[in-house]
């Protein structure tokens, strides 16, 4: 027996000029929706990097600090029989002269303990711009404390101390 197709019931499905008006708008609508997700990933990937920078930077100025604060106390115990020489009461880190960071900076020849300072505070002063520091020494306890502080752009940091036994 002879098998006949219903021609109406063929143009009916999918491809009949009706169910293309139904459809029409919204494969653009879901591209719209997929890069509007994909946006929003994209910006918080984006302010995830701007806050890993930023602690980065951080991170690199704290260890920057702990590195100086060593250096003096080096200095300090490599010159044991004037260690008073070395205090510093609280204030800015003077760079050469008194002044900013001096990349060519030579010490005056003074004595071993103000060489030591005048270059120290020189280099605090290129490596943590705006920084203030204070140098503790003290005798009876034969104890030195450097505390530095700089511009962290952040509030909750505190400064860096190190204290050793000289």
């Amino acid at each position: 027996m002879p098998v006949t197709i219903n021609s109406q019931h063929h143009t009916a499905g999918l491809h009949s000029p009706m169910a293309l008006t139904r459809q029409a708008g919204i494969g653009l609508i879901e591209i719209l929706v997929t890069v509007l997700i994909l946006g929003i990933g994209i910006l918080g990937v984006a302010s995830t990097q701007v806050v890993s920078l930023q602690m980065n930077t951080q991170s690199q100025s704290r260890s920057q600090a702990v590195l100086l604060a060593e250096d003096l106390l080096d200095r300090i115990r490599a010159n044991p029989d004037n260690i008073g020489g070395y205090a510093l009461a609280q204030g800015d880190a003077q760079g050469a002269d008194g002044g900013a960071c001096d990349t060519s900076f030579v010490p005056a020849n003074g004595s071993v303990a103000a060489n030591d300072v005048a270059t120290w505070e020189n280099n605090l002063a290129c490596l943590l711009p705006d920084a203030e520091r204070t140098v503790v020494i003290d005798g009876l306890n034969n104890t030195a404390t450097v505390t530095i502080d700089w511009d962290q752009n952040d509030q909750a940091m505190n400064p860096i101390v190190v204290r050793t036994q000289i």
